[in-house]
């Protein structure tokens, strides 16, 4: 969660800092209350858990202090800024779900604002603006919706598979511009050719800006907002240099699509339907007729850049995961390609219309999620007003964290919680677990991602295509015996396994004739 470096030598920063906890905790100190709060690790005068919650991987420390404390809720401060961390489904159901209005609250995202993430409906406070991003965008992404879509990611599986058997050591880009591809033509309904277009470099750009820019509402300067203005130097912020260093990524990504589109729109020359294309003419429309708009063209843009940014990375990632997986999980990869082999009849390409069909592919997508969580702790809630649970009390403006992590590997919940192991969600009576689907990866309540059918719809033609394709394989060593890849983890916002080597070997001569129209 936190991203400090407090080893600067810097005495005049020292001083600053500790001023400004004393501000902070004299400003956020409150009234008794007849009610505790939540368990959790003894903290130190002022700075409370400052120092004692990990920089990296924070998510295992509240794991090891839950089963510590014995409690699936966990109370922590950090320079008089209560923090709220929740480590099971029960309790998110409990306080993110049903009681969602009083969790819809982000706090304020510092270091995010340096970045240049403006408005984006991730990071927006609970408010008016809020509210209109997030009908806008679940009213385009729920299930049905989504369904429109379906003929473009088929479009761009095909097409990414077919460079894939030209290209297959470059399988990593190619899944990169299938990713990007679809989230770009479906927010700015601009087309990604190859994967060497300028938008792809521009996607990697502002996930790396994204992935390595620490966690949300976790660093210093979130703490301390004026510390923005210092020198990083002074402040003893790698995290403030690299926001500052990443904003040209994040403007660029939101500015270049919508200045390549907006000029054909404007023509009526653009024959894409695209997020921007229908809210960029309604916008006009309601100009000309002298309707009120909901929506600025700041708004239309941020929402497009939000879904041309998170969704594309989203669906890569867990691409990459899956395909990881897959290599040292033979006896999965087998026995998948045989249900889509049974489906196809090993003579076509899978389709939409096969997936209720391949549960068992699913079953391999949902594993995927669970045991690598792309976002462990996800993106904080705040608290709105006080809240009591249990018996315990929830103070107002606490930074409230869902561990997915902790939830998706629960040992009461999943057996062998670090085995990949999709069989465990087939019932019992067929041979499975009969364990639940993965609840955590994309959030709860009022901030749950609203572009998850799409991400996941995208996972399955992807790995449907690949694997009716291609057998995944360890590369060969240096001692001519296969040598699986190793799982690690970027650390950041999101998580996903740094790049390794793997073989990608078509299955026979006949499935290129699977991609002769393309």
């Amino acid at each position: 969660m936190l991203s400090f470096t407090y080893n600067h030598p810097s005495a005049l920063f020292g001083v600053v800092l500790m001023l400004g906890s004393f501000v902070v905790w004299s400003l956020k100190s409150r009234k008794r209350s007849p009610y505790p709060l939540p368990p959790g690790p003894p903290g130190e005068p002022l700075i409370g858990h400052f120092r004692l919650i990990p920089a990296l991987n924070p998510e295992q420390k509240y794991i090891e202090w839950g089963k510590q404390y014995g409690s699936d809720i966990l109370y922590l401060n950090v320079l008089g800024r209560p923090i709220i961390v929740i480590n099971s489904v029960k309790v998110a159901h409990e306080l993110l779900d049903k009681r969602g209005a009083n969790y819809a609250d982000r706090p304020r995202f510092v270091l995010f604002e340096v970045m240049g993430w403006g408005i984006t409906l991730t990071f927006l406070r609970w408010g008016p603006q809020f509210k209109l991003h997030r009908k806008l965008l679940q009213q385009s992404f729920t299930p049905t919706a989504c369904k429109p879509y379906r003929a473009i990611q088929q479009e761009e599986a095909r097409r990414a598979c077919r460079q894939i058997l030209s290209q297959p050591k470059h399988w990593e880009d190619i899944a990169r511009s299938f990713s990007s591809g679809i989230v770009m033509r479906i927010g700015f309904g601009v087309k990604i050719e190859h994967k060497d277009d300028p938008y792809i470099e521009m996607a990697i750009d502002a996930d790396n800006a994204t992935g390595n820019g620490g966690t949300p509402a976790g660093t210093i300067v979130d703490f301390f907002p004026f510390l923005r203005y210092f020198p990083a130097w002074l402040v003893g912020s790698p995290e403030l240099q690299h926001a500052r260093n990443s904003k040209f990524a994040i403007q660029r990504l939101h500015d270049a699509p919508w200045a390549a589109t907006e000029p054909e729109i404007k023509a009526g020359k653009a024959t894409e339907a695209s997020f921007m294309k229908m809210h960029y003419e309604r916008f006009f429309k309601n100009l000309e007729e002298g309707k009120k708009n909901e929506m600025t063209l700041a708004d239309i843009k941020g929402a497009a850049g939000a879904i041309s940014i998170a969704g594309g990375n989203t669906t890569w990632s867990t691409i990459v995961v899956c395909i990881l997986y897959l290599i040292l999980y033979p006896e999965v990869q087998k026995k998948v390609r045989d249900e889509i082999d049974t489906v196809t009849g090993g003579e076509r390409l899978p389709t939409f219309d096969d997936r209720p069909s391949m549960t068992y592919l699913e079953y391999v997508i949902e594993e995927t999620t669970r045991c690598v969580p792309l976002s462990p702790l996800g993106v904080p809630h705040a608290v709105l007003e006080d809240d009591v649970y249990e018996g315990m009390l929830i103070p107002k403006g606490s930074v409230v964290y869902a561990n997915a992590q902790a939830m998706t590997h629960d040992e009461i919940v999943y057996t062998n919680p670090e085995v990949f192991n999709p069989d465990r969600y087939a019932p019992k009576e067929k041979g499975g677990l009969g364990e639940p689907l993965p609840e955590g990866p994309f959030g709860f309540g009022r901030r749950v991602c609203l572009g998850r059918h799409l991400a996941l719809a995208g996972v399955y033609i992807f790995m449907s295509h690949l694997l009716a394709t291609f057998e995944l394989k360890p590369v060969i060593g240096p001692n001519g015996k296969e040598a699986p890849p190793k799982m690690k983890l970027t650390v950041g916002l999101s998580s996903k396994p740094e790049s390794f080597n793997c073989s990608l070997v078509p299955r026979s001569e006949k499935v290129r004739s699977f991609y002769d129209d393309i």
